[in-house]
């Protein structure tokens, strides 16, 4: 292989390792803390924040068998801020990625549905990918600045969102 290409490869390779270091994975177990929170916040006197979030999926295809697909939910630690150490902002920021997480299972769900159809189709399944994350940025524009504003709506939010997981668990990653 000549030194470009080689040079290139490496590169590349560097890149994503050093970028999936800023990526956390969703875990039941572990919570997410200020010190995920790594890119220099906006200058404000009120408690914001912003969580990157990332649900993607992956497909691996073969003549004529059914695709074997993976969704996975991820938090980006260096593009996502806190203005301020507020435990207000911290919990909004877990629902937010609680909430990702359950949106993640439901499209794993899809997803094992159409696999049970023996649906071959990549198509089909972008189009219900596509369909549960509009569903999902329209749930999270709608809980922006609960925990601030209303903390008992929070709580009942929070609590509903905490079940639905629980009754998706069969589609944890």
């Amino acid at each position: 292989m000549p030194k470009k290409y080689f040079f290139l490869a490496l590169l590349f390779c560097s890149f994503h390792i050093l970028n999936a270091q800023n990526l956390i994975a969703w875990s039941n177990d572990k919570k997410i803390t200020f010190q995920n929170f790594k890119k220099t916040p906006k200058k404000n006197k009120k408690p914001q924040g912003f969580l990157d979030s990332k649900i993607g999926w992956q497909i691996s295809e073969s003549t004529n068998s059914i695709p074997v697909l993976e969704v996975y939910n991820r938090f980006d630690e260096s593009t996502s801020w806190i203005s301020m150490k507020h435990e207000g902002i911290l919990k909004e920021m877990q629902l937010q990625f609680d909430l990702s997480e359950l949106y993640a299972r439901k499209i794993r769900k899809d997803f094992v549905l159409l696999q049970q159809k023996k649906e071959m189709n990549r198509d089909v399944y972008r189009e219900h990918f596509l369909k549960q994350m509009k569903i999902f940025q329209k749930r999270l524009k709608s809980i922006a600045g609960v925990t601030l504003n209303q903390p008992s709506l929070y709580k009942l939010i929070n609590a509903q969102v905490q079940d639905s997981i629980t009754l998706y668990k069969e589609y944890k990653f």
